[in-house]
């Protein structure tokens, strides 16, 4: 259902590889955890563009664990609005991220997400 190519001023990102429809569950990947002590670390990676956090979690504090999500929505860029959304999920065997389209996804259009700590970016990445 989507692709990796590249996005004229941002670089990689995903595309829709066919028409989504809301409420579609576009993938589901295995997630890896890594701790909140380590978070500081990682941001002075490249992978600090790549895992995520939860919402729930970093809205109650910014130190939390990070996500790592061994799937294409890692490669999802951020928008204000988004159309599709990271839902997690446990499990026996662990972590899971499930991309899920919020509105209508057009054939071609980019999918995008909310990055929940977009205030740890420099906002010269999104210019």
């Amino acid at each position: 259902m989507i692709e990796v190519v590249q996005i004229p001023g941002k670089g990689r990102g995903t595309k829709a590889s066919e028409a989504i429809a809301k409420g579609t569950l576009i993938e589901v990947a295995p997630a890896g955890i890594f701790p909140a002590d380590q978070r500081p670390i990682i941001n002075q990676t490249e992978i600090f563009e790549y895992y995520f956090v939860r919402p729930p979690e970093y809205g109650e504090s910014k130190h939390v664990p990070g996500y790592v999500v061994f799937g294409l929505s890692s490669l999802s860029n951020h928008s204000e609005l988004p159309n599709a959304r990271v839902d997690w999920v446990h499990d026996d065997i662990g972590w899971w991220a499930h991309l899920v389209a919020i509105s209508d996804i057009s054939k071609g259009d980019e999918v995008t997400v909310f990055y929940t700590n977009i205030d740890e970016y420099d906002t010269e990445s999104f210019v």
